[in-house]
Formats: structure tokens, C-alpha cells, sequence
């Protein structure tokens, strides 16, 4: 048998998060409720949908538990306000490096 020569996938590196560090505490839990315990957390890109791809490039995304990510009332998915929260701080992460109308540029809103 001749066997077929292997291509290896390329990966992207992806940037850790300019917000928060991955260190098991959630992100609204300490902006929010003043809260730093370690439990169970999932990556959340701030910018979604077609930005998403930008978020991970740029950095923007956190860290948050269970309760704030997808289930109940106060969870990013499920709540305006949340969101919104969190569009401003990377708005303003992303603006200590860059500028505004770069910014409106790439995610094509301004949040602030």
C-alpha cells in the first residue's frame, strides 16, 4: 500500500481575551456582584454573528458561569441589558488600542 501524504491543518492562533484572563471566575459575576469564586466558566465572543470572526481576532470575548452565559433571566443570551454591558467594555477595550472609526469599520456599529 502506498499511503497518502498527510497535510497538516492549519490553525488559527487565536488571541486570549483583552477583558479578562482565564482563571475559572466569570466576568459579570465580578463586575456585577462584586463576586471572584472559581467555578465551571465558557468562552463568550462579545461580538456575535457575523463579528464573531472579529471578536476572536481582536480578543473580545469573556469568561462567564452558567447563570450568566445561557440560563435565566440575567444570562447574556437571554438579556438586552447584559449585552449591552458588555458591547460598551469592549468597545472601550478595543479603543485603548485603536480608534473609533476603526472600529465602526470593522463590527459596523458604535456601542457607546
Amino acid at each position: 500500500m502506498i499511503s497518502k501524504p498527510t497535510k497538516k491543518k492549519k490553525r488559527k492562533q487565536h488571541k486570549a481575551s483583552i477583558l479578562h484572563k482565564k482563571d475559572g471566575t466569570c466576568y459579570l459575576c465580578a463586575i456585577l456582584d462584586n463576586s471572584h469564586c472559581q467555578q465551571y466558566v465558557q468562552e463568550h465572543h462579545i461580538f456575535g454573528g457575523p463579528n464573531r470572526i472579529h471578536s476572536e481576532a481582536e480578543g473580545l470575548k469573556v469568561y462567564l458561569c452558567l447563570k450568566h452565559h445561557t440560563s435565566g433571566p440575567v444570562a447574556v443570551h437571554n438579556n438586552a441589558d447584559i449585552m449591552q454591558i458588555l458591547h460598551e467594555a469592549g468597545q472601550r477595550a478595543y479603543e485603548c488600542e485603536h480608534t473609533r472609526e476603526q472600529f465602526t469599520a470593522k463590527f459596523g456599529k458604535n456601542y457607546l
